[in-house]
């Protein structure tokens, strides 16, 4: 990831809806009791969320990436957009979410496809995805647009339990080959497929997934950094998904750091926004001028299923 051709994020722009609810306004349709609300509170971290049942999927995906290519000279310069979900199904079969996308933002040469299968990992995947294919297509000055974003439209797509309550957040990532921005160093990715069934793991699995959940995410994370090149003591932050703080506070002993390391603010006021987390991260990294020169940060998410997965970015 060294050469002048190592996948470069170029731009990030993100989207949320205005409207804001609390844990507890939603706790009643998702049927949680007053403790299982508290602990989402108190244990969890998570107070604030951001919802709007009446924006459709389209209209929350599309402003962050009109945001992004406003600094693109020419759209025909776009050859891939991205839809990177973590729900299989976010929208009616007859419907092509990221075909969609790509007339309303009139990128008329962009092939477009959605990826899934990783669920919360799965935008870190994308990026991936779309440095090899620009890589593939050697063409100068090509750049992939990878768009995040989904709908909290039922009970089991916002909750899962004693976990996490999901929020509706977007993102945009504008990717390249070499240029100004965050350069991939590395990403690693691990899926323990044997905790596939989510929606009914047996108790077996369940405890498994938990037993094993900070070693095979410290394990990925290390790897990451091997692999980059670099310590830990060289990240400047770990920007993480926003599944819950507790989560992160069970994997700090192990990681040998402390809670300033985890930039975990954002839990509080989104909630978990599927594959959207790291990237509405970075974006409030920068607007609070926290992604300084040089700077190498470590991003990384958790899909049920199980996937773990890791990048390390250098701002240059």
């Amino acid at each position: 990831m060294e050469s002048a051709a190592a996948t470069t994020v170029q731009a990030v722009q993100t989207y949320a809806p205005e409207r804001s609810v609390t844990v507890e306004e939603v706790a009643g349709g998702l049927g949680l009791n007053r403790h299982q609300t508290r602990l989402f509170r108190r244990v969890h971290g998570q107070r604030m969320l951001r919802e709007d049942p009446e924006l459709p999927l389209l209209d929350l995906i599309t402003p962050a990436a009109r945001a992004v290519l406003r600094d693109v000279d020419d759209p025909d310069r776009i050859r891939y957009l991205i839809f990177a979900h973590t729900i299989q199904s976010v929208a009616p079969s007859y419907l092509d979410v990221a075909m969609l996308a790509a007339r309303e933002l009139g990128l008329r040469r962009a092939a477009a496809f959605a990826l899934t299968q990783q669920n919360c990992a799965t935008g870190l995947a994308a990026v991936d995805v779309a440095g090899e294919l620009l890589r593939a297509d050697d063409e100068p000055g090509a750049l992939a647009l990878v768009l995040t974003g989904e709908k909290t439209f039922s009970r089991i797509a916002q909750l899962v339990e004693n976990t996490s309550i999901m929020g509706e957040a977007a993102a945009a990532c504008l990717v390249g080959l070499a240029g100004a921005g965050l350069r991939v160093r590395s990403y690693v990715v691990r899926t323990h497929g044997q905790h596939a069934d989510i929606f009914r793991p047996s108790p077996a699995s369940r405890t498994e997934f938990s037993d094993t959940y900070v070693p095979r995410l410290v394990e990925v994370i290390h790897e990451c950094l091997a692999e980059a090149g670099v310590a830990m003591a060289d990240i400047e932050l770990i920007v993480p998904h926003n599944v819950n703080v507790s989560s992160w506070l069970r994997a700090l002993p192990d990681l040998g750091i402390d809670r300033k390391q985890v930039y975990l603010d954002n839990v509080e006021r989104y909630g978990h926004c599927f594959c959207s987390d790291p990237f509405v991260n970075l974006a409030t990294l920068r607007a609070e001028q926290r992604l300084i020169p040089g700077g190498r940060y470590l991003l990384t998410s958790v899909g049920l299923g199980a996937t773990y997965a890791a990048m390390v970015v250098e701002n240059s």
